[in-house]
């Protein structure tokens, strides 16, 4: 372990071992159907007496060195598509880490050539330095690429998983060693292309020819992600398949003779499809492509063609078959997102699949506004949307929420209608599109007396975006207009956000504000905020943790539920200096939930090991991610009547 009961006092800038309460906190918002590895991240020590002799002795955060009643009835709308935003919350099986292990140093084997695949896209300070992979061998490496995570709702994971696939730079390789079964440079373009990042795969291929070559997962990855970002250059994608034979390749070909117009082609593609795939459901939409009727979209069953799905929805796109909302594709979500493009599936469903995507990351907060626009609103609905809302908090409010907005000029009602989209998002979105949906609304909104009311939370959902300029005018309102207690609770995300104002004397006004009258959860909420505070680089006196905690102490992480090996890693790896290996362990501790998901003293722990290795920037964002989740009281929203 990276700490002990026998070490001197660590720095102000980490979390000091204390006495851990036991506790019954779980991480949240694991999805369901989450890898093995996830699981195992998540799952491991959520039984304490087990935590306890795991852990042993407390851990530091830093490295060891340096529903109400309905309405009266109106028209009738169509049924909500009901799409959570957001995976539920699950309790994942144990299971055992593939990657936790500790290496042995690599610089105990004679070593033999770099591994081939280290060209990149980013040097330098653009990528992770000009060696990345010091100290880390190639076997080792292989296992913490194929563990990153994909799907997570954080743009600051994301954005830092890109960069480390990008980055330039090669792993040790020993002497005598065995080619792995993939090669690096197919696993990196694999992990951008399920990454949602196809133009940076393509681009690392075309500098890797050999890799994907040879790799048809990797080859096939690429293909999908064009496929459902609607840039495939079917040339090229041709090209990439040709020394592979599965049936992948020949759908391509005839789906790419359909786009072309070529009829010919494409009918005798279609026989040879017919002979070999007669229950592949791709069949009958290719059929379609070649000018038979189109099928039911209820006969297709999208779930049992999960291998060639982007393929699949690319066809349905181009024969205009839409999808209908029971069949949704829930956990897989590029599916969804090349769903919300199509257009002949109705605009709800489209609204609802989009949503699911770009909380995600796979759409981006312009292209989930632009689904909002094309939802159809019913009767009055556009002046009853707060009655709605009670009712109803799914994508179709949202999109009527957007809509009443760019239909409304009075300036109350504007107000009370940005309150209400903001209201809407949920905490664990705030960062991302969805969030950027509902702070585009915000936009139209300016910061005067008027919007007194809405300031503090406007200012949240504006720092949580990293739109600082913004949530400063927004916070100077709530601090000019609201009591203490309406705005304390945004001094610690301004903190981590700007990287200002940590003072001792500010920090025991807002512990004093925070405490007031606070229960158990919210007690526990403070804590986690002086563990994420601490981990940027704020002093936390110990009167400070003992106030929050009851006496307890500042946390030990032991009860994070975290696989300890690969908490023990991360702190091995940021004090040895060996900053890809840090980059990658802290995102698979970060896992598919992201830092606004996560407990915060697991957050902490990985932003101030990347602040050791000089990540600050991405530490900061990450801790202002979970900050903004976890920040302040529900907003009172205003009922937004009629003009």
């Amino acid at each position: 372990m990276s700490a002990s009961r026998a070490e001197p006092r660590p720095s102000a800038g980490s979390v000091r071992p204390g006495p851990a309460r036991p506790r019954s906190a779980r991480p949240q918002g694991s999805r369901q159907g989450t890898v093995p590895l996830l699981a195992g991240l998540l799952a491991a020590g959520w039984s304490m007496a087990a935590a306890a002799q795991a852990f042993g002795p407390p851990v530091r955060l830093t490295p060891d060195a340096a529903v109400e009643a309905p309405v009266q009835s109106r028209p009738s709308a169509p049924p909500p598509v009901i799409v959570p935003a957001y995976p539920p919350a699950v309790t994942p099986p144990p299971a055992v880490s593939p990657v936790v292990a500790r290496p042995a140093p690599v610089a105990r084997e004679p070593l033999g050539a770099p591994d081939p695949d280290g060209a990149g896209l980013l040097d330098g300070l653009q990528g992770l330095g000009g060696d990345p992979w010091r100290g880390i061998g190639r076997a080792e490496l292989l296992l913490l690429i194929a563990a990153l995570p994909v799907d997570t709702p954080s743009p600051t994971v994301k954005a830092l998983e890109r960069r480390l696939l990008l980055s330039a730079g090669s792993p040790a390789v020993a002497t005598g060693e065995a080619p792995p079964p993939r090669r690096l440079g197919a696993l990196r373009i694999e992990k951008l292309a399920r990454l949602g990042d196809p133009a940076g795969a393509a681009e690392l291929a075309g500098r890797l020819p050999a890799a994907l070559a040879a790799d048809e997962p990797a080859a096939r990855a690429l293909t999908d992600a064009e496929l459902v970002r609607g840039g495939l250059d079917c040339p090229r994608a041709l090209a990439r398949g040709k020394s592979f034979t599965s049936a992948y390749w020949a759908k391509l070909g005839l789906f790419c003779r359909a786009r072309a117009g070529d009829r010919a082609g494409t009918d005798e593609a279609l026989a040879g499809l017919r002979d070999s795939r007669r229950s592949d459901p791709f069949l009958p939409v290719a059929e379609a492509l070649a000018g038979a009727a189109p099928p039911p979209a209820r006969s297709l069953s999208l779930q049992a063609d999960a291998d060639g799905l982007a393929l699949l929805l690319a066809a349905m796109r181009i024969a205009r078959i839409g999808v209908p909302p029971d069949r949704l594709p829930l956990e897989t979500l590029p599916a969804l997102a090349a769903i919300a493009t199509n257009p002949a599936t109705d605009p709800a469903t489209r609204a609802a699949a989009g949503e699911r995507a770009a909380a995600s990351l796979f759409l981006d907060a312009r292209q989930l506004q632009d689904l909002y626009a094309q939802v159809p609103a019913v009767g009055d609905e556009l002046l009853r949307v707060r009655d709605i809302a009670r009712r109803d908090r799914g994508a179709r409010t949202r999109a009527l929420v957007h809509q009443a907005m760019a239909a409304a000029m009075d300036g109350r009602r504007r107000v009370a209608l940005a309150a209400l989209a903001v209201e809407l998002v949920d905490p664990r979105l705030r960062a991302g599109p969805v969030g950027g949906a509902a702070a585009g609304l915000l936009d139209g909104v300016s910061p005067t007396g008027d919007a007194a009311a809405l300031a503090p939370a406007a200012a949240r959902l504006y720092y949580a975006q990293g739109r600082l300029d913004q949530a400063r005018r927004w916070h100077d309102l709530a601090l000019r207009s609201g009591r203490s207690a309406d705005t304390a609770w945004l001094w610690p995300l301004a903190v981590v956000a700007t990287g200002q104002g940590g003072d001792p004397g500010a920090l025991t006004a807002w512990l004093d504000e925070a405490l007031r009258g606070a229960d158990t959860p919210a007690r526990n909420r403070i804590a986690g905020q002086l563990a994420l505070l601490q981990a940027t680089g704020v002093a936390i006196p110990d009167e400070a943790w003992m106030t929050a905690t009851d006496g307890a102490g500042p946390p030990s992480g032991s009860e994070a539920g975290v696989d300890p090996a690969l908490w023990q890693r991360l702190g091995d790896a940021a004090a040895g200096g060996r900053i890809g290996e840090t980059v990658a362990v802290a995102l698979i501790l970060l896992g598919e939930a992201g830092p606004a998901t996560l407990p915060p003293v697991v957050t902490a722990r990985v932003a101030a090991n990347l602040k050791a290795v000089g990540l600050e920037p991405d530490a900061r964002a990450l801790v202002r991610e979970a900050m903004a989740a976890i920040t302040g009281p529900a907003i009172q929203v205003p009922n937004p009547t009629a003009e």
